[in-house]
Order: C-alpha cells, then structure tokens, then sequence
C-alpha cells in the first residue's frame, strides 16, 4: 500500500500541536458555571437610577456581556424571556424589554466577543451605542467575578 495515494490524508506539520483558537459555537471567554441566583445578583447591583442599566435600552450591553460570558441566547426574544425567567425584582422603567433594545443589539459590534483578545470593530455611526454598551457589559463582567469571591 502506498500511503500517498488517493483516500489518505497526510497532515505533515513541524510539530503535532495546534496552538490556534478553535471556536465550536461558543465564546473564547464563555463560562456556563455561573448560576442563575449568581446572574441575578449581578444584573440587580447594575440596575436602577444611579447604575449602569438606568434605562432599558441599555440591557442591550447586558445582551451583548451575558450572550458572550454565560452563553445566554443569540435571539433576542429567547434573551429576554430568559431575563423574564429569572424574575428581577426591579421597578417598570428598568425591566428588559425587546422592543427596546431589538435595533441596538443587531448592530454588527454585538457579533464580537467583548471580553475576547481580537480588536472589537465599530462603524462611526455606532460608536456612541457601543461606549454605553461596552460601560454596561465592563461592569455586569465585573458584577458576575463579585460573585465568585468568598463571602467574609
């Protein structure tokens, strides 16, 4: 038997291990062990007046942390009936809602991982959106690491 005939595959690289990112449909920075109870306590320290999420078109930066950190969905209406699903105790004016954040969270920046080590990519005409989205998901990321810490 030849091995270089057709039918084989030979792969001849100077060494046998790859070192490149391989993506399987999920984040580089993804983590699916945070609970709900750990996502709650996080997005409630970022909601209200005098916080990140004081209005709800800013969940879209929640959208873009969570749907990158904790592998929460891509559709938008799967994201807030998730976000429904865990029951926030907040006021009306800060509830998710998918009329509100369905035209910032597809603009093209969302399809880029936050948290990731490539270089996020803005069109000019977005770059507002994406600095108080970017605040948002900055934060709850730092919210979500709180809930990790020993408790004293």
């Amino acid at each position: 038997m030849h091995v270089y005939s057709p039918g084989n595959q030979i792969i001849q690289t100077q060494n046998n291990n790859y070192y490149g990112p391989v993506y399987q449909g999920k984040s580089e920075t993804a983590n699916n062990s945070f609970t709900d109870e750990q996502i709650s306590k996080a997005l409630l320290a970022c909601i209200g007046e005098d916080r990140v999420i004081n209005n709800m078109r800013r969940w879209a930066g929640a959208y873009w942390c969570l749907r990158w950190k904790c592998n929460y969905p891509v559709d938008i209406k799967e994201f807030c009936t998730k976000i429904k699903g865990l029951k926030l105790d907040v006021a009306k004016d800060y509830v998710c809602d998918y009329e509100n954040i369905r035209h910032f969270c597809k603009l093209s920046f969302m399809e880029y991982d936050p948290f990731g080590k490539g270089e996020v990519k803005v069109s000019a005409m977005d770059r507002e959106v994406y600095s108080w989205c970017r605040e948002v998901a900055n934060k709850l990321a730092e919210e979500l690491g709180k809930t990790y810490l020993p408790k004293e």
